[in-house]
């Protein structure tokens, strides 16, 4: 009889190892850590005639607040705003997130909503979240160390398109860039009116 009762005991165990909502719950808890996340991030994007490879530095505030740093371009996410500036050409471009829009600002700030999770795949250090945005038809994963730390993120929207971000040096607090963005453009272009 105790024999059962460990064995039952143990079961849990095992089952909670393996919960994919559990994995998908601490990749966000790592993600929304207070005082926020930054990492670099190697963005590899396909989509149509655009094929590129960048280098970017992030901070992620919360799911709405965000920052990316790129060669001569900060952009920064705001709510549903995005902010655009190019620091060769002085010039802020504002613009609107498009409600419902799934793409590398979902992604980077974790903010995946109405997600099915497909399964989990565990190794040794790293858990595989594979997922589907079923009313869009894309798939993708995200790949964590089991403490939630993202390494690796992709979405794909068909075939050969696709956003895949790997993820080096996630970190918790520091964040600088994001509360000190004021940019002083010689032109300000308003697309959000």
């Amino acid at each position: 009889m105790q024999f059962k009762a460990f064995i039952l005991f143990l079961v849990p165990l095992f089952i909670n190892e393996s919960d994919d909502s559990k994995w998908y719950l601490k990749f966000l808890e790592a993600m929304y850590a207070d005082p926020g996340v930054r990492f670099n991030a190697v963005i590899d994007q396909k989509q149509y005639d655009l094929d590129s490879k960048i280098l970017a530095y992030v901070e992620v505030v919360n799911s709405k607040n965000l920052l990316i740093e790129i060669d001569n371009e900060t952009i920064v996410l705001k709510g549903d705003t995005i902010q655009t500036y190019n620091k060769r050409t002085s010039q802020l471009v504002i613009d609107r997130l498009i409600d419902g829009d799934i793409g590398i600002f979902s992604l980077l700030s974790g903010n995946l909503n109405n997600v099915d999770i497909i399964r989990s795949v565990l190794s040794k250090n790293t858990v595989k979240i594979i997922f589907s945005l079923p009313f869009l038809e894309y798939n993708g994963f995200v790949e964590i160390l089991k403490t939630g730390e993202p390494k690796r993120m992709k979405l794909s929207f068909s075939d050969n398109q696709y956003v895949d971000i790997a993820i080096g040096e996630f970190r918790t607090g520091g964040l600088s860039k994001f509360n000190n963005f004021k940019p002083s453009p010689k032109e300000t272009i308003n697309l959000y009116e």
